[in-house]
């Protein structure tokens, strides 16, 4: 019998890091993080999986990570993570991480670490010229002053503190339908200040990802669908660079496509001086 987890209302980036080992490749997650719709965030699946897998790799850095996500997570019981180790190579670690609550596998991941090694070098993509962060509103400051205009249940939910803060880029365009998918955001993880770990920051950044990720989907197509029903189905991430989650990263996502009921999104993570961290892939259900 699992007990029920005791999880504070915005647990911090270091306690969504906690967890308890029950064996040598088994961990289980001290806290949740709330969706804010009653159920566990996606990312934290992300973000903890990886964190699991890292627990069980000497000092190398997590370059890539696939996941599947099966089932909506109990926000109120604990998530078990089972690390199998597929492989350790001269230069590389593969893992297989599986998510389970009550004795059933709600998300499944396969990650890979890497030595880091010499190599050829180039960064063919440029970040623009956003306005600076400070410049914009966070969405408590977003959704006051657009109560007029938004429907009661979305100002409670953007007012609510949470484990990020984000700055849209181009505000007015939530109301919009605008003909592309398109939507950037600068976003951090302010309570991650204290961590030292790089690897930590990595696998808060899995975490971070899947964060307003989906919506961009529903951009062309009015935030009433996007309201109904959109879910993560799957999500790629793959990390370039170290990152520091407390410091300011501009998101910058795109869809391409959406059909029969799914969407593919994409996206470039940066760092305030420009250097792109991350790239993300992620298929969505959107009805």
């Amino acid at each position: 019998m699992i007990s029920n987890i005791s999880t504070p209302a915005v647990p911090s980036a270091s306690e969504l890091l906690e967890f308890d080992t029950l064996g040598e490749n088994h961990f289980r997650a001290r806290h949740n993080l709330d969706n804010l719709a009653g159920m566990t965030f996606g990312g934290q699946a992300l973000g903890q999986a990886l964190a699991a897998a890292t627990r069980t790799v000497a000092d190398w850095h997590c370059h890539s990570l696939s996941g599947l996500f099966i089932r909506r997570g109990i926000i109120n019981e604990p998530i078990d993570y089972r690390v199998e180790r597929l492989s350790d190579s001269r230069k590389f670690a593969t893992r297989r991480v599986s998510a389970e609550q009550r004795g059933r596998t709600i998300f499944e991941m396969l990650c890979s670490f890497h030595e880091g090694e010499e190599g050829v070098r180039h960064e063919f993509t440029d970040m623009g010229n956003p306005p600076p962060p400070e410049s914009l509103q966070n969405l408590q400051a977003f959704s006051e002053a657009n109560r007029h205009r938004l429907p009661g249940v979305v100002v409670d939910i953007l007012a609510k503190p949470y484990l990020f803060e984000l700055r849209l880029l181009e505000p007015d365009l939530y109301f919009d339908n605008p003909t592309e998918a398109k939507r950037d955001f600068w976003f951090r993880t302010p309570s991650a200040q204290g961590i030292k770990d790089e690897r930590s920051h990595h696998a808060l950044l899995a975490l971070m990802s899947d964060y307003w990720l989906p919506g961009t989907v529903a951009v062309p197509h009015g935030r009433e669908i996007g309201m109904r029903l959109l879910a993560s189905l799957n999500h790629t991430l793959r990390i370039h660079a170290p990152v520091k989650v407390d410091e300011w990263l501009l998101y910058r996502t795109d869809s391409h496509w959406a059909n029969n009921g799914r969407g593919l999104v994409e996206g470039k993570i940066f760092t305030q001086a420009g250097q792109l961290v991350a790239s993300v892939s992620q298929e969505a259900v959107l009805r």
